[in-house]
């Protein structure tokens, strides 16, 4: 195995190709019915043996999935209904459901210019 960190990337897929032609050839020698198997240890093999580094990127902020201004549109049908059989409930409805529309679209327009 080389472990040279000044080995250059075309120099490393050079090696892999060239290890990869003598598997393959290793692989191909092997008779007919033990092919399959082999390559699929080979492969087993490669993935347990070689570590992934993954690189860690920062996170975004979990952004709040609900928006007032979706609350506020059933509020809003609810009230109109209430408003016909019950008046003062529809009323405070309503105006609960106009105030979280306003939220919302104060939120959204709030986020798009801090962003």
């Amino acid at each position: 195995m080389i472990d040279d960190n000044t080995t250059s990337k075309d120099e490393r897929e050079v090696q892999i190709e060239g290890l990869t032609r003598d598997l393959a050839r290793t692989i191909s020698t092997a008779p007919a019915g033990q092919r399959e198997r082999l390559r699929d240890m080979a492969v087993h093999l490669l993935r347990d043996e070689v570590e992934v580094i993954r690189p860690t990127t920062d996170a975004p902020e979990p952004r709040n999935a609900s928006n007032p201004f979706a609350m506020g549109i059933p509020l809003l049908l609810v009230g109109g209904v209430m408003l016909i059989m019950f008046p003062p409930v529809g009323l405070l409805l309503c105006a609960a459901a106009a105030l979280m529309m306003t939220w919302g679209v104060a939120a959204t327009l709030m986020m798009r210019r801090h962003s």
